[in-house]
């Protein structure tokens, strides 16, 4: 089956490799405009290279951590 995106975008958070790379280049290979996130420099760079290997869309990339702030002043007490 056959999925057309054209003039979607998405966010793929953990793109770099797994499960989110998968999602990042289905998307892509189908039309979409994709950003991937993910902690590391390297792997995300290899990432998008993979990505834009079939991709129709655009492919952009970021790295950082969407994990939550675990500094004391993000903790809540009871």
């Amino acid at each position: 089956m056959e999925i057309l995106l054209n003039g979607r975008s998405a966010i793929v958070t953990g793109g770099s490799k797994g499960i989110g790379l998968a999602v990042a280049t289905r998307f892509a290979a189908s039309g979409a405009d994709v950003a991937v996130v993910a902690r590391g420099r390297e792997t995300l760079d290899e990432a998008v290279k993979s990505i834009k290997a079939t991709a129709k869309g655009r492919v952009a990339s970021k790295p950082t951590s969407v994990r939550p702030p675990t500094s004391s002043a993000h903790t809540t007490r009871s």
